[in-house]
C-alpha cells in the first residue's frame, strides 16, 4: 500500500491533545502513537483490509474510486485518528458502532465511514449500508467522542465545525441527490445539527 511523504512540520494541534487524553482507554493502543499528521495538499483516505484500519497517502493510489479525498490548498496540518481497529477498540466502546477514521484541524473534526466494500448498486442494498453508516457516525460522535470531552468539560461542538461523510466506491455513483439520501441528510441535520454528506471528497477550510 502507498504511504505518506515525509512531513517534517508535525505540529500536534491543542485539539489532538484534548482528543488524546479522552480517547486514552478506548482501546490498547495510545492515541499519541496511532494518530498521522499531513499539511500535503491531497490525502487520500482509505480503508485499508490488511491493516485492519483507516490509513492515507500523498500519491494518488490506483484505488482511487475507494478513496475519501481530501483537499488541502492552504497545506492546513491535518491530522488523522484511525478510530475503528486502531484507536476504539475496547469491547465496553465499539458496541454500538464505530466510524472508520476521523480527520481533525484546529477548526474542524470530520468523521468517515467507508462502506467500499459494497459492488452492488441496488436500490435497497445502498440504503440498508448508509443507514448502518449513519449508526455507526452517530455512535462514535455521540456515544464516545463527545461524552468524553464533555467529562473534562471540553464542548467540541463549540470549538469545532463538524460533519460526517458515508463513502462509497465512486464507481456506483452515490449521491446525495438521491431522494432517498437526500431526506437521510435533512433528518439527520434535523436532529443532531450536523452535516452529512454522501461524498468521497472534501475541501480543507
Amino acid at each position: 500500500m502507498p504511504r505518506l511523504s515525509p512531513n517534517k512540520d508535525l505540529p500536534v494541534a491543542i485539539t489532538n491533545l484534548r482528543l488524546c487524553t479522552a480517547l486514552k482507554d478506548c482501546g490498547a493502543i495510545g492515541v499519541a502513537n496511532a494518530l498521522d499528521n499531513s499539511s500535503a495538499e491531497y490525502l487520500y483516505v482509505y480503508d485499508d483490509r490488511e491493516l485492519g484500519y483507516t490509513d492515507w497517502t500523498d500519491i494518488e493510489p490506483e484505488f482511487v474510486s475507494k478513496c475519501f479525498k481530501a483537499i488541502n490548498p492552504k497545506n492546513i496540518s491535518i491530522t488523522l485518528l484511525p478510530l475503528d481497529g486502531r484507536i476504539v477498540t475496547g469491547a465496553n466502546v465499539i458496541t454500538g458502532g464505530v466510524c472508520d477514521g476521523m480527520l481533525l484541524t484546529e477548526k474542524e473534526m470530520c468523521f468517515i465511514e467507508f462502506k467500499t466494500n459494497v459492488t452492488s448498486s441496488n436500490y435497497q442494498t445502498i440504503i440498508q449500508r448508509s443507514n448502518e453508516a449513519i449508526s455507526q457516525l452517530l455512535h462514535t460522535f455521540d456515544g464516545i467522542i463527545k461524552p468524553r470531552c464533555t467529562k473534562q468539560s471540553k464542548d467540541i461542538e463549540q470549538q469545532l465545525s463538524v460533519d460526517f461523510y458515508v463513502v462509497f466506491d465512486k464507481s456506483l455513483q452515490v449521491t446525495g441527490v438521491n431522494s432517498e439520501l437526500m431526506n437521510l441528510q435533512v433528518q439527520f441535520l434535523m436532529n443532531n445539527c450536523h452535516p452529512l454528506y454522501f461524498d468521497s471528497e472534501k475541501t480543507i477550510q
